[in-house]
């Protein structure tokens, strides 16, 4: 019971009231629309309890130089056996298409794709892990082509190592060679991300007006965060914040030896970098995980703020990250990715 006060007076304390729908295996609620719900969950990960026949998985596509930037597509069901092939890759970055290179009539049409981001405290984790690859395969079977990235880690890597992968990474999805051979529409894209991941790619987001393709129409449509970081400052090192050892690996990420000397600190946060021209997100987050609820409270008021459309949803529990996505929350946020991208 005193878990569930301290819930309720955060939620409150938060300004971010949530009106209960109901358990998750009721779905009324919109995802496409700006809400919130707090559901329970059950144990399961969904998408690792199902088989995926005729789903296709290109492995270890390089989209840079370094041994870590690669990914794996996930092709769904309808794929032609033409798309069950390795683009030509280069191993160094290149920007994506301006509207001056490339005509846009040509990037119209094709299938939506998300990318998706694995977690792991940014310091170990992997596309290939079963449950990662269980979610990349179970949003291809929903239609999506789906592009499951490794990126580099800390502390080899710290900050903005990380961040400038995966943008890489969405760059590689952009290109005209990778939307011909996968059938992807450059107009419905999207990103997926848990942990660590959902930092990345809600960092990704906040901050893919500053793309230089971002007038052009190569933009983030759609974010699913689950249980992401999003305060890496000094804020989370307060008795409600995370841990004595997140706080080290956070540390450790950032490439600091303090918070109060870590200019990195602020610009790993993505609350701090939300504007109007961010993409709807969906974010889920666990009432007593170790990520505390407030990051997300905190950060989807900074998005609402700004008018950003957001489905919020509060599990009870401690489900971290994907071990969120039982059945019924994985089909909210397959429901929230076909809205947004058609």
């Amino acid at each position: 019971m005193r878990s569930r006060r301290r819930t309720m007076l955060a939620l409150l304390a938060a300004g971010l009231a949530i009106g209960v729908l109901g358990a998750l295996g009721s779905c009324s609620a919109d995802p496409a629309t700006d809400s919130n719900a707090t559901v329970t969950t059950d144990p399961v990960i969904h998408p690792l309890s199902l088989r995926y026949p005729g789903i296709d998985v290109v492995t270890d596509v390089p989209y840079g130089a370094d041994a870590l930037q690669r990914l794996d597509v996930c092709l769904p069901p309808d794929s032609a056996p033409d798309t069950k092939t390795t683009p030509t890759a280069a191993p160094t970055p290149s920007p994506r298409p301006s509207p001056a290179t490339d005509d846009a009539a040509d990037r119209r049409g094709g299938r939506p794709a998300v990318m998706m981001v694995h977690g792991g405290s940014w310091s170990h984790g992997d596309k290939a892990t079963a449950a990662y690859r269980a979610v990349c395969e179970y949003l291809a079977s929903e239609g999506f082509v789906t592009v499951n990235v490794d990126y580099r880690l800390a502390p080899t890597d710290p900050f903005p190592a990380g961040l400038d992968d995966v943008r890489r990474a969405l760059d590689w999805v952009f290109r005209p060679s990778t939307l011909a051979t996968y059938d992807i529409d450059a107009a419905r894209v999207g990103v997926f991300g848990g942990s660590a991941g959902g930092n990345l790619v809600a960092l990704l987001a906040v901050t893919d007006h500053e793309s230089a393709a971002y007038a052009a129409g190569d933009r983030i449509r759609a974010v699913v965060d689950l249980s992401g970081p999003t305060d890496l400052t000094e804020r989370s090192t307060r008795a409600d914040g995370v841990s004595a050892s997140f706080q080290r690996k956070q540390l450790l990420y950032l490439g600091c030896r303090t918070y109060t000397a870590c200019p990195a600190a602020e610009r790993a946060s993505p609350t701090s970098h939300v504007t109007r021209d961010t993409a709807p997100f969906f974010v889920g987050h666990s009432t007593d995980e170790f990520i505390p609820l407030w990051e997300s409270q905190e950060f989807v008021a900074a998005l609402r703020a700004h008018d950003v459309p957001v489905t919020f949803v509060a599990v009870e529990g401690s489900a971290h990250s994907i071990a969120q996505l039982d059945r019924a929350m994985s089909e909210r946020v397959v429901a929230f990715l076909h809205a947004r991208l058609g």
